[in-house]
């Protein structure tokens, strides 16, 4: 059996512990002397470096902030004036239907009119020429009244073909 002693093994040895603490004590003492100085210097510009970046970082924060706020109100005042013109837009298209609405009316209006007087104008031409072939009827029935003076019955015969002739071209 292998005989071990528990106690030794964890309790150090307090010359082994006395000459740790010395060197340890050395080394912190060599380190502030030496070392010190520029690992304070080292830590205070690290730490000046830093409040530097955090104060240009909170200062283009706020630069974002003011450009989002600018560009928000840029975006809404074009927002407003494309509204405008949308509406302005609708307005003027609006006037132009109006307009050539007016404008077709009017033109419907003298295309009608200049309709009914086309049609009185033929309607007149119509008569006056039914007149002239009446007057040109009559006209030929006196000449054969007069060429035919014959007698009373062939007058008779003259007057109804007249009236026959009169009523076929009336037709």
């Amino acid at each position: 059996m292998i005989d071990i002693d528990v106690y030794n093994q964890l309790m150090p040895n307090p010359l082994t512990m006395a000459v740790q603490l010395l060197s340890t004590f050395v080394l912190f003492m060599l380190f502030r002397k030496f070392l010190w100085a520029s690992v304070k210097d080292y830590l205070a510009k690290r730490s000046d470096k830093m409040q530097e970046d955090l104060a240009v970082s909170e200062q283009a924060r706020a630069e974002a902030v003011a450009d989002r706020d600018v560009a928000s109100r840029q975006l809404k005042e074009a927002a407003a004036r494309s509204e405008e013109i949308v509406n302005a837009a609708v307005k003027e298209a609006k006037t132009q239907k109006d307009n050539i609405l007016e404008e077709a009316g009017k033109e419907a209006d003298a295309l009608r009119k200049k309709a009914h007087e086309d049609i009185e104008s033929e309607r007149r031409e119509m008569y006056g020429s039914m007149k002239k072939e009446m007057i040109e009827v009559a006209m030929a029935a006196a000449e054969k009244l007069l060429e035919d003076q014959d007698g009373v019955s062939l007058d008779r015969q003259a007057v109804d073909a007249f009236v026959k002739e009169a009523a076929a071209h009336g037709k």
